[in-house]
């Protein structure tokens, strides 16, 4: 079986090539890649991996011939330029280099929580413009809804590791919780699907969770663990968010994010009581505590 992953840059792609790697012996992963220098020496030392040129924004360095099953990721762009349309650009390649193959039988979205949703949802309608173009881009698709990334918090170590341990949260208030999930169980999640011989319909969606929801106390207490330090919780309140956001990204990104942060926290879309009812049929739940990612952020930042 030959799965293609495009792009393979992304962390949760390589969280899948090692899942398929390391649970399959039958499965070949193709990875594309724009920048070959960026393929990780484990998968190239790999015999059942295959690295190949490829761009997202050009449809026709996309070659899937021969490939059975593609794991498509709409990787994130904060260079200022529309966001969304690059997401649309990038999904319609993907698709139609998916159809022209004539091989691939299943496509595995990587998506996000909230894509559901066509509006008021900021940045995830990258995710909602990516479902909405592939989910019949084959015969079978399966659409993996993930939550708020654990790993999102590695910005947050060198603060922690300061002079003066603290950390910025947008999740308010502090005791308010969100599903989080690790980047390497997204990848095993993936990986399920990708090489599942049957599904019970399609599109086929999922949520891809990690073992229960967690708070910014959680984090802070996942910090302390880690470092045997005192960590400072510092809320970025809801009407600070556009500074938050501005200091570090272009304008439409920045204001993209605010929304998406809005629609998830107590009142927002996406907060638990108040979404409408999901269309996802089933939920794969990561067996990766928070404390132990977050363990793993504070070992590999040195």
């Amino acid at each position: 079986m030959l799965i293609a992953v495009a792009p393979a840059s992304p962390k949760t792609a390589q969280a899948a090539i090692r899942a398929l790697l390391d649970t399959n012996q039958t499965a070949h992963v193709k990875g594309v890649y724009r920048d070959l220098s960026r393929v990780p020496a484990e998968f190239l030392a790999h015999p059942n991996f295959q690295a190949v040129k490829g761009d997202l924004d050009d449809a026709t360095t996309l070659a899937f011939t021969g490939v059975d099953a593609v794991l498509a990721i709409t990787p994130p762009r904060y260079d200022g330029s529309d966001l969304f349309q690059w997401a649309k650009i990038v999904s319609e390649n993907t698709k139609l280099a998916v159809q022209k193959s004539g091989s691939v039988k299943r496509l595995v979205l990587l998506s996000s929580m909230g894509a559901e949703h066509s509006s008021g949802t900021g940045e995830i309608m990258t995710n909602h413009i990516a479902e909405t173009i592939l989910q019949d881009a084959a015969p079978e698709v399966v659409i993996a809804r993930c939550a708020y990334f654990m790993e999102n918090w590695a910005p947050a170590v060198e603060a922690v590791k300061s002079e003066q341990p603290h950390f910025y949260s947008v999740i308010t208030p502090l005791d308010f919780q969100v599903p989080m999930v690790a980047v390497k169980d997204i990848g095993r999640a993936c990986a399920t699907y990708l090489l599942t011989p049957q599904l019970p319909g399609s599109p086929h969606i999922v949520d891809v969770h990690g073992p229960r929801a967690y708070s910014s106390l959680d984090v802070q207490n996942a910090f302390q663990d880690a470092t045997g330090r005192d960590v400072e919780a510092r809320p970025v309140e809801k009407k600070d968010l556009g500074g938050f956001y501005g200091a570090f990204l272009p304008e439409h990104a920045a204001e993209a994010f605010v929304e998406m942060t809005i629609s998830f926290l107590p009142g927002g879309i996406m907060a638990p009581g108040n979404a409408e009812a999901s269309d996802s049929v089933q939920a794969y739940r990561g067996q990766t505590e928070l404390g132990e990612a977050i363990k793993e952020i504070c070992e590999s930042s040195g």
